[in-house]
């Protein structure tokens, strides 16, 4: 797919940077974290995991919880992971670490060392988290590459892979599981969470910015009506990295997996690994639209 747009001009060289992007996080956005993350633990993951266990009972592949959007916040799936396999003292590679200030979050378990790694330059970011670990004398070492996860060095092995909103961008996930595999310790583990998944709600990352009923553009629209919708609703390249999470990037260079859950999962199988925790989450306003709309129910 070939988009030009005079105001959305994109190259990989581009330092893509959302250096507006605070490191430290005021002490109320702390505080507000840990009470939603206590009210998740004792009281909303309790009553969904009840209420909807069979939500998604027809998937061929073992769910653990099921789980409305954002219900599982990121300090909890790290939690989870540590409870899997220790991370103090281990080193763990970040697949698509983008500005690379999520990887600060890993600090609390005290890894021995992060390696992030993306395709995408965001040298401004990378220079102002090495500024803020030498300021505050982190012993945790975290390098920065920018490369193609598929070109990266297979003489060094990680302990855990690590992978936050990235694995639906990766047109050639089979390839890059596969050399996850020899990225990987024996006894190592891989994390992931991505989504929206491409035949869903906004799978572009798009669609829906303005309008949810759009959220489906992606996959209703001719090839040429969304092109014209891309061209009329897209920013400036500055806006896209700021405020919409890069989406007009990702449009642009066509960066989608274009998988469903199984086929992830039948990909993981292939290239064995096995799951010990999944979670599912749904969107309930996609969930609804769908069941009101006679067309998306008829395609959904």
């Amino acid at each position: 797919m070939k988009i030009t747009n005079k105001k959305f001009n994109f190259k990989l060289m581009n330092d893509v940077s959302n250096i507006d992007n605070f490191i430290n996080k005021s002490f109320k956005k702390i505080l507000r974290d840990k009470l939603r993350d206590l009210y998740d633990a004792f009281l909303r993951r309790k009553f969904y995991q009840f209420f909807l266990k069979n939500f998604f009972i027809s998937q061929n592949y073992n769910i653990n919880l099921v789980l409305p959007s954002k219900g599982f916040s990121q300090l909890a799936r790290k939690k989870k992971l540590n409870e899997i396999s220790k991370i103090k003292n281990k080193d763990i590679i970040c697949l698509g670490c983008g500005n690379g200030y999520d990887l600060l979050d890993w600090l609390k378990f005290k890894p021995k060392s992060i390696t992030g790694v993306d395709i995408l330059n965001y040298s401004k970011s990378w220079k102002q988290i090495k500024n803020y670990l030498d300021k505050n004398k982190i012993q945790t070492k975290i390098t920065f590459i920018q490369k193609d996860i598929l070109r990266i060095d297979n003489s060094r092995k990680f302990d855990f892979i690590v992978s936050d909103a990235v694995f639906e961008h990766l047109k050639d996930f089979q390839k890059i599981i596969k050399k996850c595999n020899y990225l990987l310790k024996s006894d190592g583990v891989m994390y992931a969470s991505y989504g929206p998944l491409w035949y869903n709600l906004g799978g572009d990352h798009f669609s829906s910015r303005n309008n949810i009923k759009e959220g489906f553009n992606h996959l209703l629209l001719k090839k040429n009506e969304y092109l014209n919708f891309f061209k009329k609703n897209v920013s400036n390249l500055t806006d896209e990295i700021k405020f919409h999470g890069s989406a007009g990037i990702f449009v642009k260079k066509n960066l989608f997996s274009k998988l469903t859950g199984a086929e992830y999962m039948k990909t993981y199988s292939k290239n064995n690994f096995y799951s010990k925790y999944t979670v599912v989450e749904y969107c309930p306003d996609a969930f609804q639209l769908v069941n009101k709309d006679n067309t998306l129910k008829k395609n959904y």
